[in-house]
């Protein structure tokens, strides 16, 4: 009847409860002997369980299933169960495992290898001990007896594992865990102990180099159909790939899953090692990186950064001073997150994009009916960052009419919305930038004088980009790999002409401008282009064009030699030799053994010299070489 009105009924999808009591439901046609009910179940459950990767849910039921075909004398169904539940089970689950391995000693017990049996039974028995699990330890009691013959007294100890092989193998498994930032050594010691077992003869393994780049090692296992398992090394732009062929028992599957989790496990500690590595050397990494106009490399902006670190742990004012593009709002979004208000709002406010008649309503805020326009209270900008930071960015461009209430506020923490009686009282704390001189200003009585000095209590002065250029082969790098990302161009490069003609330029934009014209660059590039000087803009490139002019040479009276720098070390090289040879020879009136004493060399390295480069006639070679 309950079948008849399920059937003619619309189910919703099972939820994990209902698939959860299937299990239940096993477990009790075990104890009744209902193997067929139980291979039922499972063959309506397992694909669901799949499906949602449930894998403890679907590694027990599978096991279900080997456990009534291995009844059933279905051995090779069961095995086929067991390798299935081995891909499924989670290593991070206890239970599934014991599961596992308690299923496999029923499976190897009942086709006969009782000595595998005992094997497995206790290691599912050791699980249960280190847990306390007592359900389960009762369970499996229940399961070896029903499983072994009861003519049975004496049990197969396990074999005594050698020593030294014990040793080489803990050797292998520590070099695999501590290496995977070499993925050749790491491939070495995975075929070591792969070639320590019966496996030895169906393993291989296959390199190649040239890949397509990746920075971050990884690892990821493959099985075939035709049974064959493949674990593949990936790093830099190197491939390893490691195949196993025929994989067919359980204990194979088992051994080869436990050693691709073993693989898994030394490339996540690598990566993670190396990103700590990296947290800890490189400074700052700051939130908001992957959309900051700035990486800061030498060693002058790596102690401002450290000054800003320290000025954060205070609730000190703090004043950032600097051309336009040069990065005050990245310091300032530092101190915040090192701040003790980093856990509540940044909020920017940009002095000079407000109309005066706005700025004091706008920072402040005002009530309802405050003056005309104002049809709703607005709370003010100030006090939107309670417990939090406020960043004023241009702030010598704040009307006069709003300095006094500012400063009112850095003195006692309060502010007075226009409208209200009182004041109110509000916790935030203060950065300020700007690229205005704010001493001259409050000379002419543009800035008040002291709000100047409440606010310059603590001043970071941020150099600009063309007293700092060391830092612009990083920012370059940096610029080319985030623009490549965001135009989704791949294998674009940078030539040594082009950082060169970068370097030559002045910058008045800043770092803003050099990541925009980057950006215009890789925009109009093609996957794999390397970009030279002829790819930037006309502007940027001419001090790159007029170098030879733009640097005059002093008169020495000596002759000189002018060397282009948009050429390779070799090519220079070569145009070195041939002048100095050609100056030397004609100094010397062409005397071979005057010549090569002017060089410091020898008549033999002077004429080797000149034959490399074709100056020697052939007639003159023996004679010359003779002498």
């Amino acid at each position: 009847m309950c079948t008849e009105v399920h059937a003619s009924q619309h189910l919703p999808a099972r939820s994990w409860y209902d698939l959860q009591h299937q299990i239940t439901r096993c477990s009790y046609h075990e104890r009744l002997g209902d193997w067929d009910e139980i291979v039922a179940i499972v063959d309506e459950v397992a694909p669901e369980a799949a499906r949602r990767q449930y894998r403890a849910l679907h590694t027990a039921v599978l096991c279900a299933r080997a456990r009534a075909r291995a009844h059933q004398g279905r051995h090779q169904d069961a095995d086929d169960d067991l390798a299935r539940a081995v891909r499924a089970c989670p290593r991070s689950a206890v239970d599934p495992l014991i599961v596992l391995e308690a299923s496999k000693g029923l499976c190897a017990t009942l086709r006969g290898q009782t000595r595998d049996g005992d094997l497995h039974f206790e290691r599912a028995a050791a699980g249960c001990s280190a847990i306390g699990h007592r359900y389960h330890e009762k369970w499996i009691g229940e399961l070896r007896a029903g499983a072994t013959p009861r003519d049975r007294v004496a049990v197969t100890r396990r074999m005594e594992l050698d020593t030294t092989e014990a040793a080489f193998v803990l050797n292998d498994v520590a070099t695999i865990l501590g290496a995977g930032h070499s993925l050749d050594l790491m491939a070495h010691r995975i075929v070591s102990l792969l070639e320590s077992t019966g496996l030895r003869s169906r393993v291989t393994i296959e390199r190649e180099s040239d890949c397509e780049y990746q920075p971050d090692p990884s690892a990821c296992c493959e099985t075939a159909a035709d049974g064959s398992l493949q674990v593949r090394l990936r790093g830099s732009d190197r491939r390893i790939d490691i195949r196993v062929a025929e994989v067919r028992s359980i204990e194979e599957f088992s051994f080869l899953k436990s050693l691709t989790d073993l693989v898994h496990a030394a490339v996540h500690r690598t990566v993670e090692t190396e990103h700590e590595d990296s947290d800890q050397n490189l400074w700052p990494l700051t939130a908001g990186s992957s959309t900051d106009d700035a990486v800061f490399r030498s060693p002058r902006m790596i102690e401002l950064i450290r000054i800003a670190v320290r000025l954060a742990s205070t609730d000190l004012p703090v004043l950032i001073t600097g051309e336009t593009g040069t990065g005050k709002e990245i310091f300032a979004r530092l101190i915040h997150d090192n701040s003790r208000v980093k856990r509540g709002p940044f909020i920017p406010f940009n002095c000079a994009t407000v109309p005066r008649d706005l700025v004091e309503s706008q920072l402040f805020g005002h009530r309802r009916g405050a003056f005309t326009g104002a049809s709703e209270t607005f709370g003010g900008v100030v006090r939107s960052a309670e417990r939090g930071t406020l960043f004023l960015d241009e702030v010598g461009d704040l009307d006069l009419s709003a300095q006094p209430k500012l400063l009112r506020f850095l003195e006692n923490g309060e502010v007075q919305p226009l409208g209200e009686a009182r004041p109110q009282q509000v916790n935030v704390r203060l950065v300020a930038a700007t690229n205005a001189n704010l001493e001259a200003l409050a000379r002419e009585g543009r800035f008040r004088q002291d709000l100047l000095y409440r606010l310059g209590v603590a001043v970071i002065v941020l150099p600009p980009l063309r007293e700092r250029k060391d830092e612009i082969p990083a920012l370059a790098s940096f610029f080319l790999a985030r623009s490549a990302a965001e135009c989704g161009r791949a294998g674009v490069r940078l030539a040594d002409d082009f950082v060169a003609a970068l370097l030559l330029y002045d910058w008045p934009g800043n770092i803003r401008e050099l990541a925009n014209e980057i950006r215009r660059a890789v925009a109009l590039a093609d996957d794999g282009m390397v970009l030279g000087a002829r790819h930037l803009a006309p502007d940027i490139a001419r001090p790159w064009h007029t170098r030879t002019d733009t640097e005059p040479v002093p008169d020495t009276g000596f002759p000189e030699i002018r060397v282009r720098l948009d050429q390779s070390l070799a090519q220079a090289m070569s145009t070195l030799e041939d002048q100095f040879i050609g100056h030397a020879l004609r100094a010397t009136g062409g005397r071979i053994a005057d010549a090569a004493q002017m060089l410091g060399l020898s008549r033999k390295g002077l004429f080797l010299k000149r034959r490399r480069r074709g100056l020697v006639p052939p007639t003159d070679e023996p004679h010359v070489a003779d002498a």
